[in-house]
């Protein structure tokens, strides 16, 4: 680690948190993932069964609709500019990725693409302004897929892709929430991936030429990766996701950037796996998933749970209008009154780590087989390892981190379960060691590894 830091105690004033979504009576079943907040008084959302539905009263009343001839498609992202005008995205293998628009608040639909290609699967779009907007695809023959419209989806063209980075094996987007692909801006553009790596890619000029940055998000397997992106401005963003196959697991689950993208580090980890992310203002961002949401009111320092709510996506338009969706129907407002004030970093609570914090990393077992040795107290045949971490007493935020070359860690603190199950026959590490809150500036606070970390070998064999 370069560079002086200043630490700041960041102490973690009680909150009562009162917050609660406030569920919506809306005519549908359908599972709801696309959403889009126009206003206090528009708001769009869209799921299966080829189901949309619109506000324009901030929730009073609920308009739900059927796109002809898309009753069995899943519409994952909508783009929507007033009460008249939006665009929406199914996602699917073939012909089942199309997009439409409407401008006339959904009183007719007009297919604009259909996908032609057997072997893209569209998951996001994004528009710029109501004319130029962008879509893409999982890869085809290692590049992602991108197509746009400069004249507000009457022609709807490949790009060319020749200066984008290619993907790797493995790698893809998450139809999760229609955020993960988001634009910025006049120009930018970012898409954010995961599977067997968790990455971002963005640009600058409407996507004419690429970079990529990876990330400290989890990934590794099919459900784990990036599954969600937020920009405040050019230069800050956040992103978030997770494991959507082990939803209760926290580690690496969000990141921050204040360079535009080019670089992401972690923050405090969010409990749990998060589908969607998104500023409220400069200070406030909430993140939602499948087993709740959570809360941050100090620029993703620290985090507070926000219910237990099953949700999909999320999206505010300031403090006054924020919006979730999720499974069967549910759409649901926060009221913001609840939140708490904008806490401040206290500049008089200062110190300086001690450069041992990690005293010991202890394994419950050292070999994972299934045909272990009654005699051999070392080796597991439940592919569970008990990992036991010890660090002198820290009174400031803090968090155990913990890094494997393989498996999951199950759990939060001193004492997880690292699961090595289906794990192929290897030399596997995992390495601890304890993290805090660096404030670099008023603007820069992230969480890093400070001090002195263990790192341990398991043999599965």
């Amino acid at each position: 680690m370069t560079g002086l830091y200043t630490i700041f105690v960041v102490f973690l004033l009680s909150i009562n948190v009162f917050s609660q979504w406030v569920k919506q009576n809306v005519d549908t079943t359908a599972s709801l993932r696309g959403l889009s907040v126009v206003n206090e008084k528009i708001v769009w959302a869209s799921g299966t069964g080829g189901t949309v539905i619109r506000t324009i009263d901030g929730g009073k009343t609920w308009k739900v609709m059927t796109v002809p001839g898309g009753e069995k498609l899943d519409f994952r992202d909508v783009e929507a500019f007033d009460a008249n005008t939006a665009y929406i995205l199914s996602i699917g293998n073939g012909e089942s990725s199309r997009i439409y628009k409407t401008t006339d608040g959904g009183k007719t639909w007009k297919e604009q693409f259909r996908n032609k290609n057997e072997k893209a699967f569209y998951d996001a779009m994004a528009c710029w302004d109501r004319n130029n907007c962008i879509a893409m695809s999982d890869p085809v023959d290692g590049k992602f897929v991108l197509i746009n419209t400069k004249d507000g989806g009457a022609n709807w063209r490949a790009m060319d892709t020749d200066k984008m980075p290619p993907a790797k094996e493995g790698e893809a987007a998450f139809a999760a929430s229609g955020t993960c692909l988001i634009t910025q801006g006049k120009n930018n553009v970012f898409l954010v991936t995961g599977g067997s790596a968790a990455r971002v890619f963005r640009s600058n000029n409407r996507g004419l030429s690429w970079f990529v940055a990876d990330t400290p998000i989890v990934s590794g397997s099919q459900g784990s990766g990036i599954f969600s992106i937020a920009m405040f401005d050019a230069m800050n963003g956040i992103i978030a996701g997770g494991n959507y196959e082990r939803p209760d697991v926290r580690n690496d689950t969000f990141a921050a950037t204040t360079d535009g993208g080019a670089t992401w580090k972690r923050g405090a980890t969010l409990n749990g796996y998060r589908s969607g992310v998104t500023y409220l203002d400069r200070q406030i961002i909430i993140a939602v998933g499948t087993r709740g949401g959570d809360f941050s009111h100090d620029r993703r320092v620290l985090w507070k749970k926000l219910g237990n709510d099953n949700l999909n996506s999320v999206a505010a338009k300031g403090r006054k209008a924020i919006w979730a969706v999720g499974p069967n129907g549910t759409v649901s407002n926060l009221d913001s009154r609840a939140l708490p004030k904008h806490e401040r970093f206290d500049p008089n609570k200062i110190f300086y780590p001690h450069r041992s914090w990690l005293n010991s990393l202890t394994l419950s077992h050292h070999e994972v087989s299934k045909t272990c040795a009654s005699s051999n107290s070392d080796c597991s045949d439940s592919h569970r390892i008990r990992i036991m971490a010890s660090a002198p007493d820290i009174e400031s935020p803090h968090e155990y981190v913990y890094t494997v070359s393989a498996g999951t860690v199950i759990g939060n603190g001193s004492n997880v379960l690292w699961d090595l199950t289906g794990v192929k026959p290897g030399k596997y590490i995992i390495t601890a060691g304890i993290s805090i809150p660096v404030l670099v500036s008023d603007s820069r606070t992230f969480w890093e590894v400070l001090g002195k970390t263990e790192t341990k070998v398991v043999v599965v064999r």
